[in-house]
């Protein structure tokens, strides 16, 4: 993001945006050592001050970011400073306590949306994808939906699954994007992608289905249990699976979970 929009900036937010964006937090990017951090742990340690996770947080998602905001603001609109209030509004939400709790690419694009809407009514221009009149009364602040939408069984999953699975299941079936423009963005081939799209939406399905098993940590069945969405998508090998068979055969509890668990996945044909 370019420097003049931070000079721009009159808020205590937009200052902490643009030294989390130059590596002016803590210790700044070279001394980061959060790259491995799930997005709800960097957005933890935000609201506690770590402007290194939120620069390590705008590194995974300003692309993204900047993409959507090229697709929602007027061509009188510069999609960089609709990004830059964007990562600020959320930063200065952070900062209070509030914000995304674990759903930061759905909270950032959001925001995204609607900072562009706004320019573009100031403008006395129509939104490009024209959401009306929603978007005027949409606050970030009150985020019950982005919660309830967090809760649910197939998000749980979703957030199991490796950031770089994480972050091309989000370009593709969240914003829509298609391989060459998630390409640009994720820094990788159109085929490289869709590779990533293959094992990711595979992951996605296994992970679901796992959501579907209770596994207690003092269950005596863990070392089985914890794999049965695995299994129900023949995704284990030989001697993995005939020790599951032969559990299960024994084990009442487990086969009728596995029983569930197959009735499940055969509703996800074509999924």
């Amino acid at each position: 993001m370019s420097t003049h929009i931070a000079e721009r900036a009159s808020t205590p937010a937009h200052d902490h945006a643009s030294n989390a964006r130059q590596g002016r937090g803590r210790g700044g990017f070279e001394e980061l050592s959060v790259g491995r951090r799930t997005d709800a742990i960097l957005v933890a340690a935000v609201r506690q001050g770590d402007l290194a996770a939120f620069a390590e947080l705008y590194r995974r998602h300003s692309a993204v970011a900047r993409y959507v905001a090229r697709a929602e603001a007027d061509a009188g609109n510069d999609p960089d400073d609709v990004v830059a209030e964007a990562f600020s509004s959320v930063l200065a939400s952070l900062v209070k306590g509030g914000g995304p709790r674990e759903s930061f690419p759905a909270y950032l694009t959001t925001a995204v949306r609607r900072i562009a809407h706004q320019r573009n009514v100031q403008g006395r221009r129509r939104a490009t994808l024209g959401y009306g009149s929603a978007m005027d009364s949409l606050v970030l602040n009150d985020d019950s939906t982005i919660r309830a939408f967090e809760s649910t069984t197939l998000m749980r999953a979703f957030h199991s699954l490796p950031v770089r699975w994480q972050a091309v299941l989000w370009c593709v079936e969240v914003e829509g994007l298609k391989p060459a423009a998630t390409a640009r963005v994720m820094e990788l081939s159109p085929n490289g992608v869709s590779s990533l799209l293959i094992r990711a939406r595979e992951g996605l399905r296994q992970a679901y289905l796992q959501e579907h098993v209770t596994v207690a940590p003092n269950d005596p069945c863990i070392d089985f249990s914890r794999h049965l969405g695995k299994f129900v998508r023949n995704a284990v090998r030989k001697a993995a699976r005939q020790r599951v068979d032969h559990h299960v055969a024994v084990c009442r509890r487990c086969h009728a979970a596995l029983q569930d668990l197959k009735e499940t996945n055969a509703g996800m044909a074509g999924a």
